[in-house]
């Protein structure tokens, strides 16, 4: 059953009839629910719908329930994200800056900025189209004119939250090697605040994985080598295995630029993997990284 518009959820606007269809699932009275929380007759209002919670009684209500609200946000939409949470969804997700695919994402976030006026869906069309710029001409300068104003807003804050995070990652590389991996590593440094939380280890496992690319491109490959001693366990316990692959690779890299001839095997291993789990745009996109570091 569809709930509320899933275009329009927010905390706001909270659907009891949803609130009470968990509990009674779950095989959980009003009495318990409620429970150190409000009286039972309040609760029950909200249930009927004839008054809406606070968030911070919605959070307890949902505890209560061993629910997120992002999960219950979710449900609530009838199993999908709301426009805004969609379109923040393929960003944080997007794994190949590819042409065609960028141009859909693109499209997608100049239909809801149509229609809406928000910060970071405009930060992330302006990074859509340094990307495209960039994967259509390879023009750096150029890209950086999209990105600069994004950058600029984050910068001057005193600390970044995840979405600021999310979005420096999907910048960084666009900046000088120095300057790229200064700002990588204050950003592992703000997620230790995270530590415990589940994404902030996928991200902060972004960020480390394209400091390796950072470190290559800059030509310290013993510093590339030390993270991807680090990473590739990590890489394991997450099993990105297309991940892991590309680490191979790289590791592989910067044996061989270090003077190691047992590279190679490594680099041989990885792209076996890709072919493997048929992750083969990954396997030609990594194919000509190795060919730009060893020619």
């Amino acid at each position: 059953m569809n709930h509320s518009k899933p275009n329009y959820l927010s905390l706001d606007r909270i659907s009891g009839k949803l609130i009470r269809e968990i509990r009674e699932a779950k095989g959980y009275t009003q009495k318990y629910v409620a429970q150190g929380t409000m009286r039972q007759s309040t609760y029950s209002k909200i249930e009927r719908e004839e008054t809406e919670p606070s968030a911070s009684k919605l959070f307890l209500i949902l505890d209560r329930l061993e629910m997120t609200p992002e999960e219950f946000l979710f449900i609530q939409g009838n199993y999908t994200h709301t426009k805004k949470g969609n379109i923040m969804y393929k960003f944080i997700n997007q794994k190949y800056n590819l042409p065609h695919v960028l141009e859909e994402l693109k499209a997608e976030v100049d239909e809801y900025l149509k229609e809406n006026n928000d910060t970071i869906i405009k930060d992330i069309q302006s990074i859509y189209k340094g990307l495209i710029i960039f994967s259509n001409t390879s023009d750096i300068k150029l890209t950086r004119q999209f990105v600069e104003p994004v950058w600029k807003r984050i910068e001057a804050f005193d600390e970044w939250r995840l979405t600021e995070l999310y979005l420096v990652n999907n910048i960084l590389y666009l900046f000088s090697a120095e300057s790229a991996i200064h700002i990588a590593n204050r950003a592992i440094q703000q997620l230790q605040k995270y530590t415990g939380f589940q994404v902030s280890t996928t991200l902060k496992f972004n960020f480390k994985f394209n400091l390796v690319y950072l470190f290559m491109d800059n030509q310290q490959y013993d510093r590339a080598l030390s993270t991807l001693d680090d990473l590739i366990p990590d890489t394991k316990e997450l099993k990105k295995h297309d991940m892991l692959a590309v680490c191979y690779v790289r590791k592989g890299i910067a044996l061989l630029q270090s003077g190691e001839e047992n590279g190679q095997e490594l680099i041989d291993k990885g792209l076996f993997m890709l072919e493997v789990i048929e992750e083969l745009e990954l396997k030609r996109l990594i194919e000509q990284e190795m060919q730009s570091f060893l020619k």
